[in-house]
C-alpha cells in the first residue's frame, strides 16, 4: 500500500487532471450546439454529464462502501445547494448588492428537491418504527428497506424522464439550464466536425472515468490512513471528485457576477436533481445487481440536513431577493453540516469488510 503522501500526491493530481479534462469535454459538447441545437443538446448532456459521478459512486459501492456513498451523495447535493449557491450569492451580492430573481426560476426544482427528502426521510421512520416494533434489526427489516427503495428508485427514475420531456417540450430548462449552453463559453461557429467533436466527447468522458477510479483508491486509502469516519469522507472527500471538473460551479459564478442570478441558481439546482433523481437511484438499483445493500436508508443526521437545507434555500429564495449576507448564511450551514459530520461516530470501515469495528471517535486527534 502506498503512503499516505503519496495517496494525497495522487489524489492531487488525478484531482487537476480531471479538472483539464473536465474542460475539455466541455468543449466538446459546445461544439455540438451549432449543429444539433440547445435543447437537442441540453438533453443530451441531461443524460450524460452525470457519467463520472456515477462512475465514482459504482467505483466506490463496487469496494462495499455503502456508507461513503451514501454520504457522498447528499454531499453533493449540499456541495452545490449550500456551499456553490452560497459563493455565488456572495460574488454577485458583491458586485450588486442586491439582486433580483424571477420567481418560478428554480421552484419546480425546489419542489422536486423536497420530493428527494421525502425519499430519504421515509425509510429512515420506517425503520424506527419497525425496529421498535420488533426490537432487534431482523434481516426482514432490512430486506423490506432494500425493496422500498428499489421500487422509490424506479419512481424517481421516471420522475427523471418526465423532468427531460418537460424541458424538452419546454422553454424550461430545467435539468440542464440554458446558462451552460449560452454565453460567452458557447461557441456559435463550429471549429471541428461534429464527428470529431462527439468522438472527443467520449475519450474526454472515457478519461475523466478512469482518473475517478484512481480517485476512488486514493480517497479508500486516504480514509484509512488519517482515520477519518465515513460519513466526512462521503460527504467531504468524494463530492470534491464529484465537482473535479468545476465547469458548471465556474460557469454559475461567472452569471452571478453578470448579475443574471436566474441562471446561476437553476445551474446549481439542476446540478442536485441530476444527483438526486438520476445518479442515486441508478446507484441503488446497481446495488441490487451486484447484491449490496445501497438502499434509501440513510442516517437520520443525513436526512435531517437534506431536509433543513431544501427548507433553508427555498424560504432564502422566496422574496425573490438575494444579497451577500444570505450566502454568508448558506457558507455558514455548509460548514456546520461538515462539522457534524467530521464527529460522526461511525469509523470508516467497508461494508464488505472482513470485521467488526468498535464505535468510537469519528477521527483520533
Amino acid at each position: 500500500m502506498l503512503s499516505k503522501w503519496a495517496n494525497l500526491i495522487v489524489f492531487i493530481l488525478n484531482l487537476l487532471a480531471m479538472m483539464h479534462l473536465g474542460k475539455a469535454a466541455g468543449a466538446c459538447m459546445e461544439e455540438l450546439v451549432p449543429k444539433l441545437g440547445m435543447r437537442i443538446v441540453s438533453i443530451f448532456d441531461a443524460m450524460t454529464s452525470s457519467s463520472v459521478e456515477l462512475a465514482v459512486a459504482a467505483f466506490a459501492l463496487m469496494k462495499g462502501l455503502v456508507r461513503v456513498v451514501q454520504a457522498a451523495m447528499l454531499g453533493a447535493i449540499l456541495n452545490n445547494l449550500l456551499m456553490m449557491m452560497g459563493i455565488a450569492l456572495c460574488v454577485g451580492g458583491y458586485y450588486h448588492r442586491e439582486q433580483k430573481i424571477q420567481a418560478d426560476t428554480s421552484q419546480t426544482g425546489m419542489n422536486l428537491l423536497m420530493i428527494v427528502c421525502i425519499s430519504y426521510v421515509i425509510p429512515v421512520a420506517l425503520d424506527t418504527q419497525l425496529i421498535e416494533a420488533t426490537r432487534a434489526i431482523t434481516e426482514g427489516v432490512q430486506h423490506d428497506l432494500w425493496t422500498i427503495s428499489k421500487v422509490m428508485a424506479i419512481v424517481m427514475l421516471i420522475l427523471y424522464g418526465c423532468c427531460l420531456l418537460f424541458q424538452y417540450d419546454s422553454t424550461s430548462f430545467m435539468v440542464t439550464p440554458e446558462a451552460k449552453h449560452t454565453g460567452a463559453h458557447t461557441v456559435h461557429r463550429r471549429n471541428v466536425h461534429y464527428w470529431f467533436a462527439g468522438l472527443g466527447y467520449s475519450v474526454m468522458l472515457g478519461a475523466q472515468i478512469y482518473s475517478a477510479n484512481l480517485l476512488v483508491h486514493a480517497v479508500e486509502a486516504l480514509g484509512k490512513q488519517f482515520h477519518l469516519n465515513d460519513s466526512f469522507v462521503g460527504f467531504v472527500l468524494l463530492p470534491i471528485v464529484l465537482i473535479a471538473d468545476l465547469q458548471e460551479e465556474v460557469i454559475a459564478i461567472k452569471e452571478s457576477r453578470a448579475n443574471r442570478l436566474d441562471r446561476s441558481i437553476a445551474l446549481m439546482v439542476g446540478s442536485c436533481m441530476q444527483i438526486a433523481l438520476l445518479v442515486t437511484p441508478l446507484l441503488v438499483l446497481l446495488g441490487w445487481v451486484v447484491d449490496v445493500p445501497m438502499t434509501f436508508r440513510f442516517s437520520l443526521l443525513e436526512a435531517a440536513v437534506l431536509a433543513g437545507s431544501v427548507l433553508i434555500v427555498n424560504y432564502l429564495l422566496q422574496d425573490n431577493e438575494t444579497n451577500w449576507l444570505e450566502g454568508c448564511l448558506l457558507l455558514a450551514a455548509f460548514f456546520m453540516c461538515a462539522l457534524a459530520f467530521y464527529y460522526d461516530i461511525k469509523p470508516f470501515e467497508s461494508e464488505l469488510g472482513s470485521g467488526d469495528h468498535e464505535p468510537g471517535a469519528g477521527s483520533h486527534h
